[in-house]
């Protein structure tokens, strides 16, 4: 091999694990660290690129009881907690964590919906909880239908059901004020949306 054959190998060799490190960082970017599903940032993307089946239906998932477990069993059971998600989101076309307790899965039948999530702990008991669970058409903007499916799963919180899909004359009359929280980070989507409509 020549000096020059050897060079092109060592810079086709270099431009490789350049390649490797950025998709690397890609997927860090993306992905929550604890549960290794899809972050927010994740899901902005994902969804951008989604294309739905019909029937398709976005859910917005609250972990009831996760602080109670926090407290009693400490953070290390409600990572086991979180992390549990994982294992039940493991067959959906889309799933992500957008933060803390709440998760996002598009689901095909809601016959998927489970009605509680547990771990067991390593030489402890085993710890669940309930979920409350707001149903939305997954169509549309990220936006839109993330706020739709806000609204039905408080409306299922506060009324102690499993979870409630949809609808714009029941769920768009809150039950009480309250300060949007799970859209606190929404400006990104907003951008986003805004962008592809003038598009």
């Amino acid at each position: 091999m020549t000096n020059h054959d050897e060079r092109i190998a060592a810079l086709q060799a270099r431009v490789a694990e350049l390649e490797a490190a950025l998709a690397q960082a890609r997927h860090a970017a993306t992905r929550d660290p604890l549960t290794g599903l899809l972050n927010r940032a994740g899901l902005i993307e994902a969804w951008a690129n989604w294309r739905h089946r019909p029937g398709q239906m976005l859910a917005l998932i609250d972990l009831d009881g996760f602080k109670g477990i926090n407290d009693r069993y400490g953070h290390a059971a409600g990572d086991a907690v979180l992390c549990a998600m994982n294992y039940w989101m493991r067959d959906v076309p889309l799933a992500a964590r957008l933060g803390g307790d709440e998760f996002v899965a598009v689901i095909d039948n809601v016959g998927w919906l489970p009605a509680r999530v547990g771990a067991q702990l390593p030489d402890g008991p085993m710890v669940s909880t309930t979920m409350s669970i707001g149903l939305a058409p997954a169509a549309g903007s990220l936006t839109d239908v993330l706020r739709q499916a806000d609204a039905a799963m408080y409306h299922a919180k506060a009324s102690g059901g499993h979870y409630e899909v949809y609808n714009r004359h029941r769920h768009d009359r809150p039950v009480e004020a309250r300060p949007l929280v799970r859209l606190r980070d929404d400006s990104a989507i907003v951008a986003r949306d805004t962008a592809r409509s003038v598009a």
